[in-house]
């Protein structure tokens, strides 16, 4: 991995794999109905590459292929007024596909900032007293409440960094049926417009859903300090048992398309690791830090 620290200023980490994978079919996907022709191009300019000693001649059953679907043309050229099956030409259009493919995926990654922390400690605001808490990944404490250093990018359109636009979200499953009326998030602020939107969402097939209920705050801690968090007041909204649901943080595109800052990372999500069997080590992951409480039930 190429990893790239700037300090204090965050950068992004483009070859890093996110700690959580949406939900998708695979790699990529080819409609050849669509590109077929473009594929038979692409077959034809590379002919002359392919000896002759590696052309294989057409039986009447592949003749029929290519009478009768657009993939069967794909499958044939015209070397010496013959028809030729030409496996290699293929072999490399798919090697060629699948390195494009690979590529996009490379670069529809999570973009991570980094940066030092900075300032004086301030301890994490209080809630109110009569709500119970639905789900926390926050802590040890109030002093500690999450890595104000490193997290993901939460950002609008125009952001200061140059990348595309990224919204972050971190699942929960309540433990009882509930109410959430508070959701806090540990964003932090690097520049633009000071407004993020936070909102409690549904799943849908293991990522995000629907918005269930959400709202805005312009008071967002500079990145890099610890430990105030972003709170976000929402209608008690029902909560089942055994469900997961999702707290988002995004950027209002409206309001503040220029909004670039940091969903910083949990304390408490760790794994473990031995590398060449020198002994275990624990670190945490770069987990979202993030929390409901309301009501229960």
């Amino acid at each position: 991995m190429n990893l790239s620290y700037e300090k204090p200023t965050p950068v992004a980490e483009g070859d890093l794999e996110p700690h959580r994978k949406l939900s998708t079919p695979g790699l990529f996907s080819v409609d050849i109905q669509k590109h077929g022709d473009k594929m038979c191009s692409a077959a034809r300019g590379i002919r002359q590459l392919i000896p002759r000693k590696h052309a294989v001649n057409v039986s009447s059953h592949m003749e029929r292929l290519h009478d009768e679907s657009l993939p069967g043309r794909c499958c044939y050229l015209m070397i010496g007024g013959s028809k030729m099956v030409l496996k290699r030409a293929l072999s490399s259009l798919f090697v060629l596909t699948l390195a494009s493919g690979v590529l996009f995926a490379q670069n529809s990654r999570l973009k991570i900032a980094h940066t030092v922390h900075h300032g004086a400690i301030t301890q994490t605001q209080k809630t109110p007293g009569n709500l119970q808490i639905i789900f926390n990944n926050m802590g040890p404490n109030s002093s500690n409440a999450y890595n104000d250093t490193t997290g993901y990018y939460i950002l609008g359109p125009n952001n200061s960094v140059g990348l595309s636009e990224q919204w972050i979200g971190v699942p929960f499953t309540p433990r009882s049926n509930a109410h959430v009326s508070l959701l806090l998030v540990a964003v932090g602020w690097i520049s633009g417009t000071n407004l993020v939107n936070v909102g409690l969402y549904s799943d849908s097939g293991g990522t995000v859903g629907t918005l269930l209920a959400g709202g805005q705050s312009s008071a967002i801690p500079t990145f890099g300090s610890c430990c105030q968090v972003v709170s976000i007041n929402i209608p008690p909204t029902a909560v089942s048992f055994g469900t997961q649901y999702w707290i988002v943080a995004s950027s209002d595109d409206t309001n503040a398309p220029d909004f670039t800052g940091v969903f910083e990372s949990s304390n408490l999500e760790t794994i473990a690791g031995d590398v060449g069997s020198t002994g275990w080590f624990s670190f945490t992951t770069n987990t979202p830090a993030a929390a409901a409480k309301g009501t229960v039930p």
